[in-house]
């Protein structure tokens, strides 16, 4: 069996682990464990701790502070280049935001949002994280501890419809304080 990191293990094991003093003498020949105390014991390493180390994988530079977050693992070619005349349309790129899956925001831990600290969340689609959570209603802009989230429906879907569109479109012109001209 190949080497899994803490975090991986936890997907499947739903209840906590602990070492006997006699499994870590097996585990010190295995892998080089530090001391943790006079007794040889190592100290477990927990799930928390190897989730905090996990950064979110994402495009882009977000120097804008913008988090867009899709639904599903990638985005077929339709639906990037559809994702992408939106960012332009609110005079944003690559480099304004991060772009990433809602798979990638699952690997890390719940609170690497705050840390993050993105002034703007889209979400497209219906993704499994506890941001899912803020959700009222899709095509409102809800502000929450200084970030402002807007919940859309997923790229394909919108792709196809084009009512989804202008509300989208209208969230998007408040949300980034656009004007027609």
């Amino acid at each position: 069996m190949e080497k899994q990191s803490l975090h991986h293990l936890s997907l499947f094991l739903d209840q906590e682990i602990y070492l006997l003093p006699e499994d870590t003498k097996v585990l010190k020949s295995q892998y080089d464990f530090e001391d943790a105390n006079e007794n040889n014991v190592s100290e477990p390493t927990s799930v928390d701790d190897e989730e905090e180390k996990l950064e979110l994988t994402y495009q882009g530079g977000f120097e804008k502070g913008i988090l867009v977050v899709f639904e599903g693992k990638e985005l077929e070619k339709e639906l990037h280049d559809l994702l992408f005349n939106i960012l332009n349309a609110v005079n944003c790129s690559l480099k304004d935001v991060a772009l990433c899956s809602d798979m990638n925001l699952n690997l890390v831990a719940p609170d690497y949002l705050l840390n993050m600290s993105p002034n703007k969340i889209i979400v497209f689609g219906n993704i499994h994280h506890d941001i899912i959570g803020l959700k009222k209603k899709n095509y409102i802009i809800l502000q929450e501890e200084g970030t402002e989230y807007l919940f859309a429906d997923d790229l394909k879907t919108i792709a196809e419809n084009k009512s989804l569109k202008r509300a989208l479109w209208t969230e998007l012109q408040i949300l980034f304080n656009i004007t027609n001209k």
